[in-house]
């Protein structure tokens, strides 16, 4: 989403109160240098079943995969991080997709990687 103002506030409340389909669009962690060449791409956005690290905190160089993505809230939960609350139910832990890598994608879906094609040059 482009920032039509250098306003903190109104950027904080596009991104809160924003639509669901640019929200989606926030939410991207960058790719791996591999499946960068394979995939022409620097970012993608994160969905449930793709593998990732993390690369920030006490989970540091983890790998595991998308359990949940939530683009109300901005946050990806992973399979493999649990954390116990008062009552003693395990609950997902909540991660932020710029402190995560993408390492392997899921490519069932056709229209999630569309090659564009190069814009003609008038000679």
């Amino acid at each position: 989403m482009k920032n039509k103002t250098i306003k903190p506030g109104k950027n904080r409340k596009r991104t809160l109160t924003g639509v669901y389909h640019i929200k989606r669009k926030l939410l991207v962690a960058p790719l791996d240098k591999a499946l960068e060449k394979q995939v022409n791409r620097k970012r993608v956005s994160l969905r449930k079943g793709d593998t990732v690290k993390v690369l920030v905190g006490s989970n540091k160089g983890k790998t595991s995969t998308v359990e949940r993505v939530n683009y109300d809230k901005g946050v990806v939960y992973l399979k493999d991080f649990k954390v116990t609350n008062s009552r003693g139910q395990e609950k997902l832990l909540p991660f932020q997709a710029s402190n995560l890598i993408i390492t392997n994608l899921v490519l069932t879906d056709k229209k999630r990687l569309i090659v564009k094609k190069p814009k003609k040059q008038n000679i």
